[in-house]
């Protein structure tokens, strides 16, 4: 036994020091496999099977058993639905949620088909749509007593689960149609700001019913928005610093100041780097997923210009397939070799592990409790 508690390791960590072992995480940001790899690795695993804790999406299981047993090192707070949270589904199987967003499952993904703002052309038109209130589509209820239990009678670090997954670019791309939205920052920017302006007020109440109840006990709070692609960012830096950062450097403001003692996690798939100067800047302490992968994203060349400033999260990407146990060994301990020196690095897939062996599960865990040790 090391002595370090789970969330010492994880305190130490953030705070670019080494603990006894590089702490772990399952998954991106939801501490859920997709459903085929959870009951696959349920069933390898001998457990019995326990009810979803959510549905209508493609990873609905929270199973604290698979965390203990592969000594996952965060447990999440997850904000409760409130009144008016359900979706309602069309004849064709479109699920319209609170946002009047609409989805269809595709096999393991979820598609955007239905986006209330098509076609708006005027900031009046943005003004008039019945935006959600956070005490209509959310519930802090019981919250902070579950928090305050966590906190005291378990050693995890505790994580405010991103209650909303999608950030100012993702859902303005939802609220109107992606080339849309893209366009209209182009033609028409005050439709666009109007359109962000309205989200950010909507996920400042949110954020602030639910770090109000577990504030003063989580140790990082999660939050997300892709801005890359595997080759380059979804829009140029220009356009994220005109639109997306100013709402961002608002609402994390916010969080910082509701829970000034917790990390934040910052979702973004792909090719990033030219950007993380700014998400540093607007507060941003955690990167995930950190998809070495991606143009520009050498594990290296991340380590030597960000290493003092973000705790990198992620970074195993790959492992669907016919991978083989060698070789997901190989790659987690390349990780750790360059990214636990000093600190400031928790070992995780870069995103939902799609379909991925028991096996390659479990060899991918042992190797970083083993092999990422610091002493």
């Amino acid at each position: 036994m090391s002595g370090w508690t789970h969330r010492e390791r994880v305190l130490a960590a953030f705070h670019h020091e080494e603990p006894d072992r590089v702490p772990i995480d399952l998954m991106g940001n939801a501490t859920m496999l997709l459903d085929e790899t959870y009951l696959r690795l349920r069933d390898a695993l001998g457990l019995t099977p326990i009810p979803p804790a959510r549905s209508g999406t493609t990873a609905n299981y929270y199973d604290t058993r698979i965390l203990d047993l592969l000594d996952i090192d965060f447990r999440r707070l997850f904000l409760k639905k409130g009144p008016r949270a359900g979706g309602l589904e069309l004849e064709d199987g479109t699920i319209v949620d609170f946002w009047g967003i609409g989805y269809q499952k595709a096999g393991l993904w979820v598609h955007t088909t239905l986006s209330p703002l098509h076609g708006a052309t005027t900031v009046a038109e943005v003004d008039n749509y019945a935006w959600p209130k956070a005490e209509d589509v959310f519930s802090a209820e019981g919250l902070a007593e579950e928090a305050r239990k966590l906190y005291e009678e378990t050693d995890y670090a505790l994580v405010a689960r991103n209650p909303l997954t999608y950030g100012f670019l993702d859902r303005g791309c939802q609220m109107m149609e992606m080339p849309e939205f893209l366009m209209t920052m182009v033609t028409r920017p005050l439709v666009a700001e109007a359109i962000i302006a309205h989200l950010l007020e909507v996920y400042k109440g949110i954020f602030t019913m639910f770090l109000d109840a577990v504030g003063p006990y989580v140790h990082m709070v999660e939050i997300g928005d892709d801005l890359g692609a595997q080759q380059n960012l979804l829009i140029s830096p220009k356009m994220y610093r005109q639109f997306i950062k100013p709402a961002e450097q608002e609402l994390y403001q916010l969080i910082h100041e509701k829970a000034p003692q917790a990390a934040l996690f910052r979702h973004t798939d792909g090719a990033v780097f030219d950007l993380l100067p700014d998400l540093i800047e607007v507060g941003v302490d955690v990167l995930n997923p950190t998809q070495t992968s991606a143009k520009g994203m050498e594990a290296s060349r991340l380590k030597a210009a960000f290493g003092p400033q973000l705790t990198f999260h992620g970074t195993v990407e790959g492992v669907e397939g016919d991978i083989t146990v060698d070789e997901v060994v190989a790659q987690v301990r390349r990780r750790i070799d360059v990214f636990a020196p000093g600190g400031g690095f928790v070992l995780s897939t870069c995103n939902h592990m799609i379909d991925v062996r028991p096996e390659l599960v479990l060899a991918m865990f042992e190797t970083a409790r083993e092999y990422g040790r610091y002493a």
